[in-house]
């Protein structure tokens, strides 16, 4: 079991959000609208420029063919000639192998976000900021899952991002908490109808599927509403936002079919906003699992499920999610060829380099089990 990240990594990153005037915390939710103007984004080309600069650090698909033959030790030494070597250096003396390339990857992570930060102008902040919040949610999705599963406070604190926008005082106060109705009730931003009516459902299930999915629509919901205040930008950014709904959607519609979970609690979690029209998505619900791909066909995601919908046979559920993810990591990479002074190259830029990420650790954990390469290939994201 990796150990935590040092509380320390966790707290610099807060206090810079802190000190930089953006702490999205309870008290502060609506500060774009107490701007009381719109926010003009695109008058930074000093920023977006050296955001492309950052992009061009990330790992190239041959770069992938490289790793995926490597050994895990091998993996660490490459890494070190690309942009990880600096958290290497700090953290080698306390930790070795797959967990110092685990925490390598994460707090690379959290510094290079840090670094937009920095470096962006106040209101290119704004974004970032609001990109940054899903850690929060993640956070405290990871404190709940370990109070399901009886994990213990260091444990727990093993497991979090030293990504946030809340300060680390916030998530230690949920971590004290005794139970899973304890920690969410406590988190003090969500509406009582929602609160009750999630942990209802976790009362008579025994399952966070309602909790995270609240947590999920919360996060969203919070920066709709925040970007309605910005410029043009915000239009983009929107966009982005409402792919993520659409894979999430279908992911879940997917997964509950296959589940023969009824369709009310199906239109329960379903995200009410996205790209896919409504009419469509009540057509899903109504389906079974080929006629959801069918559905699919007539949308955005017709070049994703195509194969699907010529197989006979099971359809890998794996398989489609990733192709999915592929389909936003294409979405996100066109944000960036299309609109290179923008601040759409800052959002593509953070996507990117969270899946780089997320490609890595999975790369590691395999190579750790002794799973074959061309597996492995299947499970990440380029």
């Amino acid at each position: 079991m990796p150990r935590s990240l040092a509380r320390d990594e966790r707290s610099e990153f807060a206090r810079n959000s802190q000190r930089l005037g953006f702490l999205l915390n309870r008290k502060n939710f609506n500060f774009l609208r107490k701007m009381g103007k719109p926010v003009i984004l695109q008058q930074y080309p000093y920023t977006y420029l050296r955001t492309i600069v950052m992009k061009k650090n990330l790992l190239t698909k041959s770069d992938y063919d490289k790793v995926l033959k490597m050994t895990p030790d091998e993996i660490g030494k490459y890494l070190e000639d690309f942009e990880y070597k600096k958290e290497v250096d700090e953290l080698a003396m306390e930790y070795k192998g797959v967990e110092l390339i685990e925490r390598t990857l994460q707090l690379n992570l959290g510094n290079k976000f840090n670094k937009l930060l920095i470096m962006s102008p106040h209101d290119l902040k704004v974004v970032v900021t609001l990109y940054l919040k899903r850690y929060d949610i993640y956070n405290i999705k990871t404190i709940i899952r370990a109070k399901f599963s009886n994990m213990s406070m260091e444990d727990t604190k093993k497991y979090l991002s030293p990504i946030s926008v809340e300060e680390t005082a916030f998530f230690d106060k949920l971590i004290a908490q005794k139970t899973v109705e304890d920690v969410f009730s406590s988190l003090g931003f969500l509406k009582e109808k929602d609160l009750r009516s999630a942990l209802e459902h976790f009362k008579t299930s025994n399952s966070l599927v309602y909790i995270e999915n609240t947590l999920d629509k919360f996060y969203f919901n919070f920066v709709f509403s925040q970007l309605r205040y910005l410029s043009m930008e915000g239009k983009v950014y929107k966009r982005f936002l409402l792919n993520e709904i659409d894979v999430l959607n279908v992911k879940l519609l997917l997964r509950l079919k296959e589940e023969n979970i009824p369709e009310q609690n199906i239109k329960d979690l379903i995200f009410t906003v996205g790209t896919i029209k409504k009419d469509t998505i009540d057509k899903m619900m109504k389906s079974d699992i080929p006629g959801i791909i069918k559905e699919l066909e007539e949308t955005d995601f017709k070049e994703v499920v195509e194969n699907y919908g010529k197989e006979s046979g099971k359809i890998s559920f794996t398989d489609l999610e990733m192709d999915l993810d592929r389909f936003l990591l294409q979405q996100s990479k066109k944000l960036i060829r299309q609109h290179p002074m923008s601040v759409d190259v800052i959002l593509g830029y953070m996507f990117l380099k969270d899946i780089e990420v997320k490609n890595l650790t999975r790369i590691i954990k395999a190579k750790q089990l002794g799973m074959e390469e061309s597996f492995i290939e299947k499970t990440i994201v380029i």
